[in-house]
């Protein structure tokens, strides 16, 4: 098992923090320091944004993901701090160490088991991430987090339970918002729903109770006096207002606050009512600052000055203090300590400004001495608001004594001597060539995922001694992936690195060098430096350590699968299969008989493409749906059906299948850039479009509804008679029409002429109308022929109610005239005489 060593409190840290190289430390070790800034070696991947929200009986677990990033291998510290009491019992485990390799990660959860009595409010604390003992010089990394208890939402109102409600009404996205010292007026809507008379108190324990001033409404004992009381009094069915006056003190600080706010009944104690009060405190800016002389007058010593700064605000603040350039900023050494103050809230910092003469031998010689003037000014490093407070100082450098003429003697041969060795070092020292102290690459690991462009950095010796630079990028196989790039150095830095390069001296520093590597895969950088024609000049290169740059995740196919299992055939249509237009994903938003989808998928940053593939028995049904998501965005068939944020969620998506069958669904996710070929597949379970009932629109006979049964008059003198039926029935895909006893099949939609026989008798015709599935339906039609004139006689008896309403119609016609000339319309006659029934009896006739 691993032994814990104790962690690094917060002391620990700050002496760390405290104990800088001395103060005579060499000008040229404090350059180096900030030339060269340590990067993090420990990476951190938190799954909680800081504000982390849970009820009571809920279990809240928050993960952070650790990479050393480091050279070394190193055990690492991860704690909670700062607990407060109340929640140490809710977390059993605070605190783990890691062991990792260079390049590892591991992932740690903290778990919080909130208990079902557990008071609401906001809780905060820090997650600390450390390795003391293997990076010492890097600081502990904190990350402050806040835990927000809500209010149970399970207890249940009654009707008789009163309410009450908060003006104005606050929001975590909308808080209500005061500077300090500011008071903020809420107004407290109680409303007794209650048979009884109730007294109600407001209680708020999330804020002090010297912020907070309640007033209830007051009382009237007497005629003229008024009387305070410490609660609200309310008759059943009546309401009142609590004024709630919230007045945060100068000294609070700027931040957004979250109180509970309940309300307690003098009836029943145990019920509770609460709210939730959102206030953010403005930030107040206000920084003072007092420059101080402490030692102006110096001969050997240097100058002492001190700038006290007061943070009077209720924000942390930063100062970064700077030397203005002048015309004697080159004759002295300028040192300020420590150049940046951060200020918590009321608190002074004071900062030491040294002034050190570089030169000893530029001291004046006679005279009163010489007087260096310069000017100290204060910035922001945040851009807050801060007042310009520009701060002069001056210092005086003392004459030399009399007696101290003699370096100046040693001066003037000095500089023979000097000049001698500048002839030796421009005109006969053969010139140094260049060389490379430094190159390798900003970090190791990259992700095409993020769009990351490898960088690098480098730092070359007598850069003027090159004309030209060029760096290529391969794999380990040898193959170029990146590059050439060229810096030309012929007429001075490119604009290319002067915005990323330093010069010091002879030395040329360059960090953050942008390549063209952004692509997956494993890089080896190399660079090359071209000199200049001369004495000395030879072409150097220089190798980095490999570079990985992780490919982008591809995109994952979660969820897919049928909004219903079945649906019913929707009516004919021109087309049985809809074409993937905007126009008819519109239609299709509220049409029940189009088979739709549900999918959800992850990564959809990483698609170029979604395409629906729709199958049935016999193979796929109609070309591909495909959905082109250029930058990020919908296609507007979709912008109706999906919402697009960490993942793509889509919701009864329509696929314009309303023909009767079984089909399956195929999604094909296809990514972007150099992996489109690496498609990703899922398919749904079968989805059944059950066939539409049979449907006869219309049956007709000479142009009229058909009745059950017809009489029709004939006889040899009149000839053959021929009736027309029509008949349409609805165009189902798979819909048949048979007409017997003949001619059999016929057309959905069709005529067929009817030649009757002279001779009396009875014909049976049947249309029969079968779907898909094998469903039915049958309309009959009977006709009978007779003689109207007889030598016998013969007497038709009604049968039936429709045959007397038919023959009310066909007797009607039969008083006004004939049957047809031609013989496609046939009259009905009936002579009146003893032994036959009236027209009003007879069975249905044509007209």
């Amino acid at each position: 098992m691993t032994h814990f060593s104790p962690m690094r409190s917060l002391s620990d840290i700050a002496a760390d923090a405290a104990s800088q190289q001395p103060f005579d430390a060499s000008v040229e070790s404090i350059e180096q320091s900030f030339e060269q800034p340590p990067s993090q070696p420990i990476g951190i991947i938190l799954s909680s944004s800081g504000e982390d929200q849970t009820l009571p009986g809920e279990t809240l677990e928050i993960s952070v993901t650790v990479t050393n990033k480091g050279n070394q291998s190193a055990i690492i510290d991860v704690f909670l701090d700062e607990l407060p009491a109340i929640i140490q019992s809710w977390c059993h485990v605070t605190q783990t160490r890691l062991a990792l390799d260079p390049g590892q990660g591991e992932e740690v959860v903290f778990s919080f088991d909130i208990p079902e009595n557990a008071l609401s409010g906001a809780y905060r604390y820090w997650l600390v991430v450390d390795a003391p003992h293997h990076y010492p010089d890097s600081p502990p990394q904190r990350h402050e987090q806040t835990l927000q208890v809500l209010p149970s939402t399970e207890t249940a109102v009654r009707v008789s339970d009163p309410t009450f409600a908060i003006e104005p009404i606050t929001t975590l996205e909308k808080p209500a918002k005061t500077l300090p010292g500011n008071p903020l007026q809420f107004q407290i809507y109680v409303y007794n729903r209650a048979d009884r008379v109730d007294r109600f108190r407001l209680i708020c324990n999330d804020l002090p109770q010297e912020w907070l001033s309640v007033h209830y409404p007051q009382g009237f004992q007497a005629p003229g006096l008024a009387i305070v009381e410490p609660h609200l009094d309310l008759n059943p069915g009546m309401d009142g207002v609590i004024l709630l006056t919230v007045t945060p003190p100068p000294e609070a600080l700027a931040e957004t606050l979250l109180a509970t706010l309940q309300l307690k009944s003098e009836n029943n104690p145990e019920l509770s009512l609460l709210e939730i009060l959102h206030l953010n405190v403005q930030p107040v800016y206000q920084l003072d600052t007092r420059f101080r002389t402490l030692v102006s007058r110096i001969q050997r010593q240097p100058g002492l000055f001190s700038i006290q700064a007061h943070n009077q605000g209720n924000t942390p603040r930063a100062i970064e203090f700077d030397i203005l350039g002048n015309q004697d900023k080159a004759l002295c050494d300028y040192r300020i300590e420590p150049a940046l103050l951060t200020l918590a809230p009321q608190q002074s910092l004071t900062s030491e400004i040294t002034v050190r003469p570089k030169h000893f031998w530029k001291r004046p010689l006679f005279g009163g001495g010489r007087m260096i003037n310069f000017e100290v000014t204060a910035t922001d490093p945040e851009q807050k608001p801060f007042p310009e407070m520009p701060m002069h100082g001056m210092v005086m450098w003392e004459a030399r004594p009399w007696w101290q003429i003699l370096p100046a003697m040693l001066l003037v041969l000095g500089s023979f001597l000097g000049l001698i060795w500048l002839v030796w070092w421009f005109f006969i020292r053969p010139p140094s060539p260049a060389n490379v102290l430094r190159f390798a690459p900003e970090d190791t690991v990259y992700d095409a995922s993020r769009g990351d462009t490898a960088h690098l950095g480098f730092e070359i010796e007598h850069y003027q001694r090159i004309q030209r630079i060029e760096i290529v990028g391969v794999s380990a196989e040898g193959e170029l992936l990146s590059g050439p790039i060229v810096f030309d150095l012929r007429k001075g830095l490119p604009p290319k690195l002067t915005e990323v390069c330093v010069e010091q001296r002879y030395r040329l520093v360059c960090r953050n060098v942008r390549t063209d590597a952004r692509r997956s895969g494993d890089y080896l950088f190399t660079m090359t430096l071209i000199p200049k024609p001369g004495r000395n000049a030879r072409q150097i290169e220089a190798t980095t350590l490999p570079v990985a740059i992780a490919p982008a995740p591809l995109p994952k196919i979660l969820e897919f699968g049928p909004t219903a299992t079945q649906y019913v055939e929707a009516a004919p249509t021109d087309s049985a299969l809809d074409s993937p237009s905007e126009k008819n994903f519109q239609q299709d938003w509220e049409d029940p008989h189009v088979a739709r989808l549900n999918w959800r998928i992850e990564h959809p940053e990483q698609l170029q493409a979604l395409k629906l593939i729709r199958n049935n028995e016999a193979g796929p049904v109609g070309e591909p749906i495909v959905f082109e998501i250029k930058a990020g965005e919908l296609p507007d068939a979709l912008a109706s059906y999906c919402l697009l944020t960490a993942e793509l969620v889509c919701n009864h998506v329509p696929t314009g299948v309303r023909q009767s069958g079984t089909y399956t669904f195929e999604l094909v996710a296809i990514p972007t850039g150099e992996r489109a070929e690496e498609e990703i597949l899922a398919s749904s379970e079968a989805v059944t479009v059950q066939a539409r009932s049979p449907q006869l629109l219309s049956f007709t006979l000479n142009g009229q509804p058909v009745a059950p049964s017809y009489l029709v008059p004939v006889n040899a003198a009149m000839g053959p008679v021929t009736l027309e039926l029509a008949w349409e029935a609805e165009n189902n895909p798979g819909t048949q029409v048979m007409m017997s006893p003949a001619p059999g099949d016929v057309p959905i939609k069709g005529t067929l002429p009817i030649q009757l026989s002279p001779e009396p008798g009875e014909t049976l015709l049947a249309l029969q109308v079968t779907n898909a599935i094998g469903e039915q339906i049958t309309r009959s039609v009977t006709i009978t022929t007779y003689n109207p004139t007889p030598e016998t006689p013969t007497i038709v008896v009604n049968t039936g109610d429709e045959a007397g309403a038919a023959a009310d119609a066909g007797g009607g016609n039969a008083a006004g005239g004939g049957s047809g000339a031609a013989g496609n319309r046939v009259g009905a006659p009936v002579p009146i005489r003893p032994g036959t029934v009236s027209p009003r009896e007879l069975p249905p006739q044509f007209e």
